[in-house]
């Protein structure tokens, strides 16, 4: 977490426009060094955005020369030091009007984090990826090309990356009284106390974030892209769209620039149609759903692995076996097929799309959404988010304000953290949320709504 939370912050210091991508794991860093393969799954709703998921391949490893594997050269571009040092108290009231609404919270807080990183930039020159695609050649028969052609998966490789220097500590602490700084209510459910201290260690030369360019495939050749394509894949030249319902129009939509605006009843009309299967299993099937949807929510590591079996089981053609790589998940594969092996496909596309809505989630939140089922206030919680997107900031920013009074005082601090993660500000008003929202604010509380809904229907 504290990893995730200093790169995206480096990110954003050394580049404001967004191009420049932070890493989220620093046991995954190395597989985000220049010239790693990465990949990136089609859009599959108009709320996602895709983050890029490691790889175990080189652009080396699917070239059929070697001699221009040799020549791909990784070019150091020097060193700088980013300084960044926050140690503060706050005490008193914390107030102010949104629209007509009073906001005014009593708290005490102190925060504190500092930084002090020796990072260098590391790149491959643009024309010795030219050059390797086109001479060099990647081989279309290689297994892991041909994987990601069948399942849809969009190919990148990094060009650049921002690694360090020497070996760095990162700090962070924070201690509150009051229910406006959600953050330290994540500290309080994880840690167990009123305080939080945390530091680590990151090692010399880990990968901090990176940058990388497209892969284009034809039927007999591949090319890097050098400009940003949107909704074009790295294989529709080969491959014609096919998948879930949804994924059908959706991506069509988006390779012909054709995307409209989207409102608050766009995501609940779509998920009352991708989740209907839900509703129509037994109170027992929808149990052993639930709990092997906690078991990955709160050991996010086999989420890529259960994604990728339903994608292949989706392409593929009769009996496919699916494995449960942990025991808690048993039920819930075994009952996405039938004795013979055939997946139930309705069943398996409901899975997939939420599993997909979870990669669009915080670890963070993640947690606190598994407690929010025990805690049986994810009804709540989903009445609450329906009615912040009811007041539709999916073009512009926006005000808003909405009652929470089914929500206790704890409850409603572990929805307004589980909000404030998707990028919008709230703010607790007795028993009300107040705050603001961005577009982009609007796309990524589409994707709490999805999580909630599906959690919500799988628990009554």
């Amino acid at each position: 977490m504290l990893f995730h939370k200093a790169t995206k912050s480096l990110s954003k210091e050394l580049d404001p426009t967004g191009d420049l991508i932070p890493v989220r794991s620093v046991i995954d860093q190395h597989h985000f060094r220049p010239l790693c393969l990465v990949q990136r799954k089609r859009k599959q709703s108009w709320w996602q955005t895709n983050p890029f998921q490691r790889t175990e391949y080189k652009l080396s490893d699917v070239l059929l020369s070697g001699d221009h594997a040799a020549k791909l050269e990784v070019q150091d571009s020097g060193s700088f030091t980013v300084v960044d040092h926050v140690d503060g108290k706050v005490e008193g009231n914390i107030g102010g009007r949104i629209e007509e609404t009073r906001v005014e919270v009593v708290a005490a807080v102190s925060m504190s984090h500092s930084r002090s990183v020796n990072v260098r930039k590391i790149s491959v020159h643009p024309q010795l990826l030219d050059s390797a695609t086109r001479d060099g050649k990647i081989n279309l028969q290689h297994e892991f090309i041909k994987q990601s052609k069948m399942i849809r998966r969009d190919l990148f490789v990094i060009n650049e990356a921002v690694e360090t220097v020497e070996e760095t500590e990162f700090r962070e602490s924070s201690n509150a009284e009051g229910n406006i700084f959600y953050d330290t209510c994540i500290n309080l459910k994880l840690k167990g106390g009123r305080g939080s201290k945390k530091a680590i260690i990151i090692p010399k030369s880990c990968i901090l974030a990176f940058r990388a360019k497209q892969l284009l495939f034809g039927e007999r050749d591949a090319s890097i892209s050098h400009y940003p394509s949107k909704g074009r894949g790295s294989f529709d030249e080969t491959v014609r769209l096919r998948g879930s319902r949804q994924c059908d129009s959706i991506e069509r939509k988006l390779i012909s620039g054709i995307i409209r605006e989207h409102k608050s009843k766009d995501i609940q009309q779509e998920v009352k149609t991708e989740f209907v299967i839900f509703s129509s299993l037994s109170a027992m099937l929808r149990g052993k759903f639930l709990t092997g949807f906690l078991v990955i929510m709160r050991e996010n590591d086999l989420l890529q692995e259960l994604e990728l079996q339903l994608e292949e089981a989706l392409e593929g053609t009769g009996q496919f076996e699916l494995k449960a790589g942990k025991p808690e998940l048993q039920d819930l594969v075994e009952n996405l097929q039938d004795s013979s092996g055939v997946i139930f496909t309705d069943l398996v596309e409901a899975v997939l799309y939420f599993l997909y809505t979870l990669d669009e989630l915080t670890e963070e939140q993640l947690i606190l959404l598994a407690e929010s089922v025990e805690k049986k206030i994810v009804n709540s919680q989903l009445a609450l988010v329906g009615s912040i997107l009811d007041h539709d900031f999916s073009r512009r920013e926006k005000a808003f304000t909405v009652e929470a009074k089914l929500l206790s005082e704890e409850e409603l601090n572990i929805t307004g953290a589980i909000i404030k993660m998707s990028g919008v500000a709230v703010q607790k008003n007795g028993s009300s949320l107040a705050g603001t929202g961005s577009p982009a604010d609007f796309s990524a509380l589409c994707a709490l709504y999805v999580a909630l809904y599906a959690l919500n229907t799988l628990s009554t």
